[in-house]
Parts: structure tokens; sequence; C-alpha cells
């Protein structure tokens, strides 16, 4: 079914994946330019000739499922996000996120979208459940305890501005702190960004 997710990043980042992806695009054209001529596809009629084209798409898609072919944002950020989800403890199975809660990622507390010197470009990507579901729910459940901590902080201190710039530095402290523990998707989907546009490019 997959899932939509648009995040900020750096413009350079972002350019250099699409690079990535292009190169991936190339060489799969190449790939089947070849395989093409190996089939003969320009010497078949009829049967056998839908019949080799469909041989070929078959291990056109078998390609990019196994990662050779890297021919979207979301095939050239797949192995760098598993591996990062997995370092994490992410990469399980989770619990459903309850109806109505708060978002993933755009948890109270968090940095938000637009955070970080620099991240001035958007990344629009559409995961596939396998890496879109560990990835919302992970960071919804791993940071509940962080977020009910600062709703907590919130009902003794307040919420807005006035009330935060009245708390003593203690517990400015101790909120600072549990807001650093928040992890958000962006963070996620960022740290496999860079790790993606750090590697060659048909890597």
């Amino acid at each position: 079914m997959g899932h939509t997710m648009v995040i900020a990043v750096p413009p350079t980042d972002l350019d250099r994946l699409d690079a990535h992806v292009d190169a991936h695009k190339t060489a799969e054209t190449r790939w089947q330019a070849t395989a093409e001529q190996q089939a003969g596809l320009l010497d078949l009629r009829g049967p056998a000739l839908r019949a080799a084209r469909a041989r070929i798409r078959g291990e056109r898609d078998r390609l990019r499922e196994a990662g050779t072919h890297r021919v979207t944002r979301w095939r050239a950020l797949a192995p760098a996000l598993r591996a990062e989800l997995d370092a994490r403890g992410l990469l399980r199975a989770w619990e459903p996120i309850p109806d109505g809660a708060q978002q993933a990622g755009q948890n109270l507390g968090g940095t938000g979208p637009y955070a970080g010197a620099g991240y001035t470009a958007r990344l629009c990507v559409t995961l596939p459940d396998a890496l879109a579901v560990p990835l919302l729910r992970g960071v919804y459940w791993t940071n509940l305890p962080h977020v009910q901590a600062l709703e907590a902080w919130g009902d003794r201190w307040g919420t807005d501005a006035a009330s935060r710039r009245a708390a003593p530095d203690e517990a400015l402290a101790e909120r600072a702190q549990t807001a650093a523990q928040i992890t958000t998707t962006g963070q996620i989907l960022r740290a496999a960004l860079h790790h993606t546009t750090n590697r060659t490019p048909l890597t």
C-alpha cells in the first residue's frame, strides 16, 4: 500500500540522491537493451514475443527487488533505511498506533520538519509498508514515554512561552533533556539519506 512522507533535507543530499537514482535508471535501460537483444525480440512474433517480454519484465522486477536496480527514491534509500531501523531496534513487529494519537515524528518536543540549518529542500518519498510500518510505529512507541513526560511537565509548568520562561532553570533543563530523547521520522530518514548519498553511485 505504501506511505508518502515529505521531510526537510539539505539540497545537496537530495541532488545526490536523484543523481543516484538517475544512474540506476541508465544502468537498467542498458541492461534491458542487452536483454532484449539477447532474446532476439526483433525476430519474434505473437506468443513467442509476448513470452520473451514477460520474462524480461520478470527479471527486471527481480533485479529491482534485489536492490540491483534502484530506480526510485525509495529503492535507493531502502538498504540504508533498513540498516538504520535495524540499528535503532525498530525493525520488528509493533502494535498499531492508537486511533487519534499524534502522528509519529511530529510528537510534542520534537524538532519539527523545518529544524536544522540548511534543510531547505523537500524529500517526497513513498515507502512500502515493509519500511513505513516499522518506521512510524517504532518511532511512536519508543517516543511515547518521553512524550508522556513532556505532557506531565506541561501540566505542571504550562505549555505556553511565558510559562516556560517563568519555570526554574532546573525544570527547563529537565524538559530539554526529555525533549532530546525524542526521535523523529525525519531524523531517521535524513540519516538514511546521508548514508546513501555518501556512497558511490551504483552501490
